[in-house]
């Protein structure tokens, strides 16, 4: 009988075991319950579905089953969780010469080779990995708290850091958190060098303190550039280059993405001799005059090329191949600060760092949500790539909802790997879109270097895939030292007699 992927019908027994595996998902204890479920006789009669959440603790096991597992068990396993990589079949109907085409990337459309650039929820580990070679006692402490607090997301860190850094400098917003949080405010009275609050946990919190400030500064300072080393030398891969070759091919194609390193940037050309930033630069010719009949690339959270001094508020592109070159060469290197040559000021980096909240977004940002919206409101198939549609870009998945429900015909196709994702924005859709049908949400899966392309070339049905997978060898069976007693009990039973 085959085994089924689905979030139902799933067994409270299989649900008590994946709550154990997601609570620590890379221990035996995960392990050994995603081999428990794979040899259910409820699941391999095809009764009872495995969860897709199995998937994910499969793929942060893979190493560890390899030396555990036979071959031609891996493989089994393999298959039963290759069905996450499979697409919806409507999606083979869509007729691409006829559709105008908007593409929507996300971290990980820059996470395949030789991209090879982690994603949000990887970053963390990520950097604060590269943060201890600088042998920095800050950093170290950071990291040694993140590891210990099991915080991974980097958008919990870079948050945090920026609510600290503004209630340190507004020492009266501090207060009414304090108030709204632990309904308990702070004895005015209190006269201090520097002001105190007392917290119900039993530590004392000071306000203002500038040096405290200053210091935060400079640590996020330095995980910036190393978020920037980290992406710089970054090039493209294959869903870059197709979507590339499709925007060459048809003009006024637009390419949206919350991705700052330049990988699309590289593919499509690098000094937007073929496509336009749709953003004014002081040192280029202006991309209005530029932008017709060409597509857009919109880099909605800034770009790794692009400077911004708060000053004069000016916007200077800097060239990022030859900058790559110098910077492998040694014989230059990234600026994450640099001066202003108009004014004199600080030119910064024009990222919006992966906060939770954007709403601080730089001002020569914000004219593009509204570019956006138009590109979406003209699209007949908006192509999500590893946008993970999370709470941070809720912006963005209001966009999307206004166009799917100003055109009825609208579709959206979501290249990610993780099951779940269509499923929660078919859910979503139906709450805000009257009548929204599910269908015209499609998935594809698997590796977006290797999808993309082949949706693109019209190739995705000769991706070799089988909706349903049949255990040919026997079921896989957990290695316990209970059913290594149980096996040679049997042996000894089957022994004839006078052998020893």
């Amino acid at each position: 009988m085959p085994i089924k992927i689905a979030i139902s019908p799933i067994s409270d027994t299989q649900k008590n075991y994946l709550l154990i595996a997601q609570s620590r998902p890379t221990s035996s204890r995960a392990i050994e319950a995603l081999l428990n479920v794979c040899c259910d006789e409820d699941i391999t009669s095809g009764r009872e579905a495995v969860h897709p959440e199995w998937a994910k603790i499969f793929t942060v096991n893979i190493r560890q089953l390899k030396k555990q597992l036979k071959a031609s068990q891996l493989v089994q396993l393999e298959q039963i969780f290759g069905q996450a990589a499979f697409y919806d079949p409507a999606v083979l109907k869509i007729n691409l010469s006829a559709s105008r085409l908007v593409f929507l990337l996300g971290a990980g459309a820059s996470k395949p080779r030789p991209s090879g650039i982690p994603t949000v929820s990887e970053l963390l580990v990520d950097l604060l990995q590269r943060a201890r070679k600088l042998n920095r006692q800050d950093l170290d402490r950071l990291a040694d708290f993140c590891e210990e607090a099991n915080i991974t997301n980097i958008e919990d860190l870079l948050t945090a850091a920026q609510l600290s850094e503004f209630c340190s400098r507004n020492p009266t917003v501090l207060r009414l958190i304090e108030f709204l949080i632990y309904r308990k405010g702070r004895d005015d009275s209190e006269t201090q060098p520097y002001p105190t609050m007392s917290h119900s946990r039993g530590f004392r919190l000071p306000i203002g303190d500038l040096s405290a400030v200053a210091f935060l500064q400079d640590t996020l300072q330095v995980l910036f550039g190393l978020l920037s080393s980290r992406m710089l030398p970054a090039k493209p891969n294959a869903a870059h280059k197709a979507i590339a070759k499709y925007a060459h091919a048809n003009k006024s194609t637009s390419i949206v993405t919350t991705n700052y390193d330049c990988c699309m940037d590289l593919a499509l050309g690098t000094e937007g001799r073929d496509f336009s930033y749709l953003v004014d630069f002081m040192n280029k010719q202006s991309s209005e005059n530029r932008a017709q009949a060409k597509s857009s690339l919109i880099k909605l959270h800034g770009s790794l090329n692009w400077f911004y001094c708060d000053t004069c508020q000016q916007v200077h592109q800097i060239d990022i191949k030859k900058t790559i070159k110098e910077y492998l060469t040694d014989q230059g290197c990234y600026s994450v600060i640099a001066v202003c040559r108009e004014c004199g000021g600080q030119r910064r980096g024009l990222i919006v760092p992966p906060l939770a909240m954007k709403f601080d977004m730089a001002p020569p940002l914000t004219p593009l949500i509204g570019r956006t919206q138009e590109s979406f409101n003209a699209a007949d198939i908006i192509i999500a790539v590893g946008f993970s549609f999370a709470d941070a870009d809720l912006y963005i998945s209001r966009m999307l909802t206004k166009a799917l429900q100003s055109s009825k015909e609208t579709q959206l196709v979501v290249f990610d790997p993780d099951y779940t994702v269509v499923e929660k924005l078919r859910r979503q859709m139906s709450l805000h879109v009257s009548g929204f049908n599910p269908g015209r949400i499609l998935r594809v899966g698997g590796d977006c270097s290797e999808m993309l392309p082949a949706f693109l070339a019209r190739r995705l049905k000769f991706i070799k895939t089988k909706p349903m997978v049949e255990f040919k060898d026997k079921a896989i069976r957990v290695p316990t030292k209970e059913r290594q007693i149980q096996h040679r009990t049997k042996a000894s039973r089957r022994r004839p007699k006078g052998r020893s």
